[in-house]
């Protein structure tokens, strides 16, 4: 039996042909009324970052010298501060597996280097959030990159995101691909993925993309 991750609600799973040839799990977890809560971002939308409601690109990627091709699913409205309130901040790690689906249709093909939480963030959550979603929708990743402790982003302002020294570092010689996707759960100011693509940049990757599941 399956039920919603969210609400509980008893899941009427039908597997195709496929999962049953293949022996897999439905990657249905969310019923379709706590899906349809979850506001896909539509046009228009800046052409470079994703920033909703706007035709061609915003002022913010009109005013950098150097811009990365951004992408994302969500707007990051009420029932995403709900979801990453239980998921993130409660733990419930179950949660992992709501956007399976969503997840293995947008990164499949893909060389994804997930954003990394510090040892410190770690050790106090006992998980990786962007990582979760990763694992669950059984994508591979490329585990290259560590993150100093910076402190909670989401306690500080827009100024001081923007002004915030680069924390990450490489944790791994490996050689990248030359196209490779930088995964992050929200997108807010763009200065987290801006930080990582530099350092990705400098171990040899040249086709940069971003992609969060939130914006």
């Amino acid at each position: 039996m399956t039920n919603c991750l969210l609400c509980d609600t008893y899941l009427r799973v039908v597997p195709t042909f496929s999962d049953i040839f293949f022996s897999r799990r439905s990657h249905q977890k969310l019923c379709n009324s706590c899906f349809a809560t979850f506001e896909v971002i539509a046009e228009p939308y800046c052409q470079t970052c994703y920033k909703p409601d706007i035709t061609g690109s915003c002022l913010d990627c009109q005013n950098q010298a150097h811009t990365t091709l951004h992408r994302a699913i969500f707007h990051y409205n009420e029932a995403a501060k709900t979801f990453f309130q239980r998921y993130k901040f409660q733990g419930d790690f179950r949660l992992r597996g709501a956007f399976d689906q969503v997840l293995r249709d947008a990164l499949k093909h893909a060389h994804i280097i997930p954003i990394p939480i510090s040892d410190k963030r770690l050790n106090i959550r006992g998980f990786n959030q962007v990582t979760g979603f990763l694992t669950s929708a059984e994508l591979t990743y490329l585990d290259v990159l560590g993150k100093q402790e910076t402190g909670h982003q989401s306690h500080k302002t827009r100024q001081e995101r923007l002004s915030s020294n680069n924390p990450f570092y490489l944790t791994s010689a490996l050689k990248l691909p030359d196209k490779v996707i930088i995964f992050d759960d929200i997108y807010t100011t763009g200065t987290t993925l801006q930080h990582a693509r530099e350092v990705i940049e400098k171990a040899g990757a040249t086709r940069i993309s971003t992609f969060s599941l939130f914006r």
